[in-house]
């Protein structure tokens, strides 16, 4: 290509129709026109810290610090510099690491835990009972959490208001309960909760209607107009 440059040059074309010819910047057909002898390929200079590779690895393997390897392979006749040696123990050290760390055989999403979380265990086939214990076992905090949220989930389901005083003053009591926050946020509107319990007709499902109007505004926002809205909003309804 660079000949077929330069012979097209010297025919008469300018630079800058070869730049559009050869889809390249001026200043390297530029170059290509001024040169004289043919492009030199760079090849990467092997270190030669990597004649000594067998002898750094087994000192790595033994514990030995970087400053140590260097006088050591010094001392059979390694004369390169002590930035080489540290280049390569790094990336021995990095392969290791990748090496040895431990990939999880197994996993459970945050979101799928918290569904065994709240429903009653009697709901949960045998692979989700048998993944639940296994989670207890290897993270036991996680027991007494699932248990104050299955009292708070039978409260619920039986309208049990004195019970949930009983509960919210437990959680309440010290910060270290897993529900401090949430407690406080439910003593705030209290009032409201009460009547939760006690009525048997809620605005529930308006609040839910009201948040997924505003789910599905923002997801048109600045693409459809109100006819469109009123559509998304209509389905499945």
């Amino acid at each position: 290509m660079i000949q077929e440059i330069k012979e097209a040059h010297r025919s008469g074309k300018s630079i800058n129709s070869l730049t559009k010819e050869y889809h390249l910047n001026w200043r390297t057909i530029k170059k290509y026109i001024k040169m004289m002898t043919p492009p030199t390929t760079n090849r990467c200079r092997i270190s030669p810290a990597q004649g000594y590779l067998e002898s750094i690895i087994r000192l790595e393997k033994e514990g030995k610090t970087l400053k140590t390897i260097d006088p050591l392979i010094r001392k059979k006749g390694y004369n390169g510099t002590f930035s080489a040696v540290r280049t390569l123990v790094e990336g021995i050290r990095r392969k290791q690491k990748h090496a040895n760390y431990p990939s999880p055989t197994y996993q459970i999403a945050r979101k799928r835990l918290a569904r065994w979380f709240w429903i009653h265990p009697n709901h949960l086939n045998t692979s989700e009972r048998r993944d639940l214990e296994r989670c207890f076992e290897k993270y036991p905090n996680l027991q007494t959490v699932y248990e104050v949220i299955q009292e708070y989930r039978a409260m619920i389901k039986q309208s049990d208001y004195e019970g949930f005083l009983q509960w919210l003053r437990k959680q309440l009591s010290h910060k270290e309960q897993p529900f401090y926050s949430y407690a406080r946020h439910l003593r705030n509107d209290l009032q409201a909760v009460k009547h939760a319990f006690l009525l048997p007709y809620s605005n529930g499902l308006l609040e839910g209607q009201v948040n997924r109007l505003k789910s599905i505004k923002r997801m048109l926002y600045g693409q459809a107009g109100l006819a469109i809205l009123q559509k998304r909003m209509l389905y499945k309804f």
